[in-house]
């Protein structure tokens, strides 16, 4: 069980999660196929086409440009995460706006046929959550910001003493590479020196 879990990189109630998800949407999509299978595939495929060829491009670029807009104004923000505060409520409002923009554009549909109400107050509805979403997240952001600035800096770390003249030179004899000096009691001794030394021992020997 242990090797599976950290093949898996998460916890178990990670995994049991997706896998309540996963047999969610299963029944989800065996009902709706059942229903009309038509109308899921031509949607998917309209999903698939709308999302990689103009929505993925637009939130892209509306991405891109918030963050160049809000990185060269002065003061600058705190190393924080701040574009996520953004990125979140702005991506479940486009959601909502994806499944409910036949109401919210008041385009005809059989809503008011079904259930003979009016469409008209869902545009203020969808304004509504939008505006609560990016005030939850602003709320948020500002906690963040206030728990980190109360949270103590890090200690700075002692920088490394410098070394000794005297060891940098030790230092670099070591690792000159071959063969090294040898030490002067071991130097083998000058033949002139020898040869002269030679009588001056002789007439010691015969005293």
């Amino acid at each position: 069980m242990g090797r599976l879990l950290r093949w898996y990189g998460a916890s178990p109630l990670h995994l049991l999660a997706m896998l309540a998800c996963f047999g969610l949407a299963g029944y989800a999509a065996v009902r709706l196929v059942s229903f009309n299978a038509l109308g899921v595939v031509v949607w998917f495929l309209g999903a698939v086409v709308g999302h990689d060829l103009l929505l993925m491009p637009l939130y892209s670029l509306a991405d891109r440009s918030v963050m160049a807009a809000i990185r060269h104004r002065e003061p600058p923000l705190p190393a924080t995460g701040w574009i996520n505060y953004v990125r979140v409520p702005a991506a479940l409002s486009g959601l909502l706006l994806l499944v409910w923009f036949p109401l919210i554009l008041r385009l005809r549909s059989p809503y008011h046929a079904s259930t003979t109400l009016s469409a008209d107050p869902y545009v203020w509805h969808w304004l509504a959550v939008t505006g609560v979403l990016f005030l939850l997240s602003a709320v948020a952001f500002a906690f963040r910001l206030r728990r980190e600035a109360r949270s103590p800096a890090p200690p700075a770390r002692p920088p490394a003493p410098a070394p000794a003249a005297g060891d940098d030179e030790h230092d670099d004899h070591e690792s000159l590479p071959g063969p090294q000096p040898a030490p002067e009691s071991l130097a083998p001794p000058d033949p002139a020196t020898s040869e002269a030394a030679k009588p001056i021992q002789a007439a010691r020997d015969n005293e």
